[in-house]
């Protein structure tokens, strides 16, 4: 949870001089270290997480969307260090020139209104984004079992890339109660296509969920093996312009034209940039690509208590969030601000482990780092975009880890 991104052995040096003083003689070794861990599985982190977002749901008053808590989902990867062991659990790649590395598919479901991780998945490889996005839901409906009447959310608004686009999928969301918006390409189901090609811009679909030509997908099935074969799903078409001159297709379970108008979505599938953004934070702030071990072990330690230090950064961010707001209109400013999640996140380095394992003045300290981050305020200027591009080698490896 202490970002361990310089050499472990440094790492390990700075920590215990910040626990027990600068006149500390205390030493660990890493093979200490090593030992140490393999005591405490990744389930620890989960189980926290889980804890802290239960908690943030039930005890505030959130943002939402209509009523709608937007969880956007999103998949990605991630470099492993390479050992035998994680190449056996996780899988590899290769690239053009036949280099090959250990890979993870990574995913999240994100609170992209409130700046939070729902839920986090490190899984192998050959894995597919819908399969770990079902899993998220499972783990949301779970979720809603431990927290029934108490949320401050009516529902949950999906929102989804063109990666995702399938009837078994989207049949799977309904059937839990959830709903969903998914951008789709010209291609997806000759019912779609129809849609799209047709004058109108926004228009209801039905969709059989088998025909004679498509049979019931299997996917389903096997999900959901009391599924009527007859249902019909009903399905939202949009066609909606963006500033460039290109068109985007949605797809939508929210139907009622009069609580939810066609212009609302003009900006609503854009929120799911929050998933991206949060992945830059993910790898390129908190390096979570940046492991401290070759054991499978390690790796996932790392990522979930990455997952962990994230979410609190968020909440502190979140609460703070109400103060900025009211400076940026209350404030003659060329730009709206928000804090800078560089040095947010930096400022809590030793600190928050510190104060887990001494159990200071929980109060003091959180006032404290909140002055701190809120003297760290950033201009927020319209239209930047950031860019994950994936590189065929290795970002952090275990021999030349930063000393300083």
């Amino acid at each position: 949870m202490n970002m361990l991104t310089k050499t472990l052995q440094v790492e390990l040096a700075r920590f215990f001089k910040v626990l027990k003083g600068q006149s500390s003689e205390v030493r660990v070794s890493k093979q200490a270290f090593s030992q140490a861990r393999q005591k405490l599985g990744e389930q620890t982190f989960i189980l926290l997480d889980e804890r802290l977002v239960d908690e943030f749901y039930t005890d505030n008053t959130y943002s939402t969307w209509n009523g709608y808590r937007l969880v956007g989902i999103d998949g990605s990867t991630a470099q492993l260090p390479d050992s035998e062991e994680i190449r056996e659990e996780f899988g590899v790649v290769s690239n053009q020139y036949g280099a090959v590395m250990p890979m993870a598919r990574i995913s999240v479901a994100y609170d992209v209104e409130n700046d939070l991780g729902i839920d986090a998945i490190m899984a192998p490889y050959r894995r597919e984004e819908r399969d770990l996005a079902l899993q998220h839901l499972d783990a949301i409906e779970a979720f809603d079992q431990r927290t029934d009447g108490r949320r401050g959310h009516a529902g949950d608004l999906f929102l989804f890339d063109m990666g995702y686009p399938a009837l078994y999928f989207i049949a799977l969301f309904i059937l839990a109660g959830k709903d969903v918006l998914i951008r789709t390409s010209e291609a997806f189901l000759k019912e779609v296509q129809e849609a799209i090609h047709s004058d109108l811009d926004d228009q209801i679909i039905r969709i059989p969920i088998q025909t004679p030509r498509r049979p019931l997908p299997p996917k389903l099935s096997a999900r959901k093996p009391e599924i009527d074969p007859d249902w019909v799903i009903s399905l939202r078409v949009l066609s909606i312009y963006l500033e460039d001159g290109t068109v985007e297709y949605l797809l939508t379970t929210l139907l009622d034209p009069e609580k939810f108008p066609y212009e609302v979505f003009q900006g609503l599938y854009a929120k799911r940039w929050g998933s991206e953004t949060n992945y830059d934070v993910l790898k390129n702030i908190l390096e979570i690509e940046n492991f401290t071990g070759k054991s499978v072990l390690s790796v996932r330690q790392d990522f979930y208590a990455t997952v962990l230090t994230n979410n609190i950064q968020g909440l502190i961010q979140w609460e703070l969030q109400e103060e900025i707001e009211g400076d940026n209109r209350s404030k003659p400013r060329k730009y709206q601000y928000a804090l800078n999640k560089n040095v947010s996140i930096g400022l809590l380095k030793d600190t928050l482990v510190t104060l887990l394992v001494e159990g200071g003045d929980l109060q003091s300290f959180y006032s404290s780092l909140k002055r701190q981050m809120k003297r760290s305020i950033v201009p927020i200027r319209p239209g930047r975009r950031f860019s994950r591009k994936r590189k065929n080698r290795q970002k952090y490896t275990m021999n030349t880890r930063r000393a300083l």
